[in-house]
């Protein structure tokens, strides 16, 4: 070390008697050896400082700024130290460098960040009893916490994944064959169920087909709110099917669109409130429904017309409830078309009725409306059954009342009401 030039400090000058004895750095001295320098017989050339890497464990790796310890030759001392390698890096995770493979400031630095994110699980495993250069002294130990780190992350890793999404417990599940009945269950219900509506939004509900998955959410549902007498016949199947608590609500009468008489849908609003152990939720969400029942009393009250055509028998219970007189162009399924002569038939009977107006609706083709309104010399509405939301009603965020109040304005406007 004199010899080359080479600064030791003042504490290691009693350890530089090793230097004659030590030939190997895997040999029994340099096991007890804080530092080793391995010397040659023989003429060799000045030992390299400008590839050495110092031995220190991979939690302490040194960066930039650090200078390091312990120079060594550039070379291996031992062949096997090639396979040697492989096995340090899999047990050990230590810095061994051959010649073939530097290792470069920004390993060292990302080492470093690795180690300061492991510090508080080594804190737990236990304190370190040696000094941070003699790797092979402490390798058994080394592999002890690594073995220990991994056992404790998998394990929190586990911990983490069991207790993953049981902070809450689930919702009891309510299920509704469309919107207006989802509407309703999803204001009496509040955020104590979770609501499901087997109709997609946009979709035409009449003729509604459901998945194998759709009919086990059915089967296993809390409670399943819909409506009878062939309106869904897929909904109405699974419902059959089904073990746990029903509400049809249909009533009395024949006409399923039992939620476009805003009093009939009231007292509904108060028999879901019953089924869901929520009377009194039931009851608010049936007053809102009365007071609308208010405005289309006061709106209708004083019409020029009475009659509404309208695409499909939908509005049959509105009819009845206000005091007008519905005309449809089809049935109770709005897909079911007319041939000609029943078409020739409802011109005649729109002109006959002095209507101004042949309501179409969004969700099915205007095609039969349009067809009749231009024979009969009338204009085309629009008067929506609130089946379903269309695409524009649920981008601009709107309800069922807010559906319903517009169908107010376009009935007082085609009926000449002031």
């Amino acid at each position: 070390m004199r010899r080359h030039r080479i600064p030791v400090s003042a504490g290691d000058a009693a350890e530089l008697g090793l230097e004659t004895v030590v030939r190997e750095g895997l040999d029994a001295p340099a096991v007890v050896a804080h530092e080793v320098v391995v010397v040659f017989a023989g003429r060799v050339g000045p030992l390299e400082a400008g590839n050495a890497v110092a031995e220190v464990d991979p939690l302490h790796q040194a960066g930039v700024e650090e200078a390091l310890e312990g120079a060594v030759h550039a070379r291996e001392p031992h062949p096997f130290a090639l396979g040697a390698e492989a096995l340090v890096h899999l047990l050990d995770g230590e810095a061994a460098v051959l010649a073939a493979d530097e290792v470069d400031d920004q390993l060292a630095r990302s080492a470093r960040a690795a180690a300061r994110g492991t510090k508080p699980l080594e804190r737990l495993v236990g304190p370190r009893p040696h000094d941070d250069n003699d790797n092979r002294s402490q390798s058994p130990a080394t592999v002890r916490r690594v073995r220990a780190l991994l056992l404790l992350a998998a394990a929190a890793l586990v911990l983490g994944g069991c207790g993953a999404g049981n902070d809450e417990p689930a919702r009891p599940t309510v299920v509704a064959a469309l919107y207006p009945l989802a509407w309703a269950a999803e204001n009496v219900a509040g955020a104590r169920y979770e609501v499901i509506d087997v109709t997609p939004p946009g979709a035409e509900p009449h003729d509604v087909e459901i998945s194998p998955s759709e009919v086990e959410t059915i089967r296993d549902a809390d409670l399943v709110v819909h409506v009878g007498g062939g309106f869904q016949p897929a909904v109405e199947d699974a419902v059959d099917a089904r073990d746990g608590p029903s509400l049809d609500l249909l009533g009395d009468e024949g006409d399923p669109h039992v939620w476009l008489d805003p009093a009939g849908f009231a007292a509904a609003a108060v028999e879901l409130g019953r089924a869901l152990a929520r009377p009194e939720a039931g009851r608010r969400l049936a007053e809102r429904l009365r007071r609308l029942d208010r405005q289309y009393a006061a709106g209708l009250e004083r019409c020029e017309r009475r009659v509404v055509v309208t695409s499909h028998a939908a509005f049959g219970r509105l009819a009845d409830r206000y005091g007008l007189t519905q005309v449809s162009l089809a049935g109770r399924s709005p897909e079911a078309e007319p041939g000609p002569q029943t078409i020739e038939r409802l011109v005649d009977d729109v002109r006959a009725s002095g209507a101004t107006a042949v309501f179409t609706e969004p969700l099915v083709s205007d095609r039969l409306a349009r067809t009749v309104a231009r024979e009969a010399g009338v204009e085309v509405a629009t008067l929506d059954p609130v089946e379903g939301l269309s695409e524009d009603r649920i981008e601009a965020g709107d309800d069922y009342l807010d559906v319903m109040r517009d169908n107010l304005a376009a009935l007082r406007e085609a009926l000449g009401c002031p």
